[in-house]
């Protein structure tokens, strides 16, 4: 990974180049898109507006060629590549003026919290996703695999979540992307600087304070899934971030071996979706008590006991 970022930043070229390829290769490998978007993040990150610009155009045209040449539609191709790119460059530029990580997620938070608003601007947003369940299902999924009442009857599960869940699961898209993207900032020129800023991650007050409220009102609301009960999903997807990032610092701080770390993410995915709201909420304490700053480190001990 190191030698990607180190190829990224030998110049504009190797930069678009890099992003293109894995933005065209993400169509067969969907991963690949994040390490694109990060690819251009970096740049925004280490280089500024100017550079990462000309990067984002080149991309685009690149990727527009090759739309062209392959499937006959270059506008399809290049309009992905935007879509895959801006949000995470506009990130990677605000966290390069604020130089704060809490701050740009909470941004990211509200961009998330548009993209709810968006969907009911257009429309019923239920229905729309009922629609397009329902048809993905009817291709994907053999009629003896699942029977049409069992599909339906997903589909009406499913549906009036899809508009908080789309919406959560891309501010945690661009998050892992914005996380790649610093790490490799910082194993090229300040080593070890995304893990102490991870490490001190919290997101300020008003994500706590807003949370309880947004469920107050989706419990009192007529429908179950409606607006409120959307945006606790958003907000829920950042406590998500910081009850991970809870995790890393008190393994740093006690510093403890990497089982730790691999156990933690083996039982977050073994036990899904429990692990996930149990850490979520350890995120939520945290932002609370800070727990990281109670928890001394193991050197601070030895330090005391001399």
């Amino acid at each position: 990974m190191k030698s990607l970022a180190s190829l990224v930043m030998r110049g504009r070229m190797p930069a678009t180049a890099v992003a293109t390829v894995l933005a065209a290769l993400s169509l067969l490998i969907l991963p690949l898109g994040l390490l694109s978007a990060a690819v251009v993040t970096l740049v925004a990150l280490r280089q500024g507006l100017r550079e990462s610009v000309l990067v984002l155009i080149g991309g685009t045209l690149a990727l527009g060629a090759l739309g062209g040449l392959i499937f006959g539609k270059p506008l399809a191709l290049a309009l992905v590549g935007l879509v895959m790119w801006l949000p995470a460059w506009g990130l990677g530029l605000l966290l390069r003026s604020s130089r704060s990580l809490a701050l740009t997620l909470e941004i990211g938070l509200w961009l998330a919290a548009g993209l709810v608003f968006g969907q009911y601007l257009l429309g019923d947003p239920a229905a729309y996703w009922a629609k397009l369940l329902g048809e993905f299902l009817a291709r994907s999924v053999d009629s003896q695999v699942m029977a049409d009442v069992d599909r339906q009857q997903l589909v009406a599960a499913m549906a009036p979540w899809m508009v908080g869940g789309v919406a959560a699961a891309w501010f945690l898209q661009q998050a892992l992307v914005l996380f790649v993207a610093r790490y490799w900032q910082a194993a090229l020129y300040n080593p070890g600087g995304f893990r102490a800023e991870f490490h001190a991650l919290r997101l300020r007050r008003w994500v706590l304070l807003a949370l309880p409220l947004l469920l107050l009102a989706a419990l009192a609301a007529d429908r179950q899934a409606g607006l409120p009960a959307q945006l606790v999903l958003v907000l829920e997807a950042g406590l998500l971030v910081q009850g991970v990032a809870l995790v890393h610092g008190l393994v740093g701080r006690l510093q403890a071996s990497l089982g730790w770390l691999i156990g933690f993410y083996s039982l977050l995915v073994v036990a899904f979706p429990h692990s996930v709201t149990l850490v979520t909420i350890a995120g939520y304490t945290d932002g609370w008590l800070d727990f990281r700053t109670k928890v001394r480190s193991r050197s601070d001990k030895d330090g005391a006991g001399e």
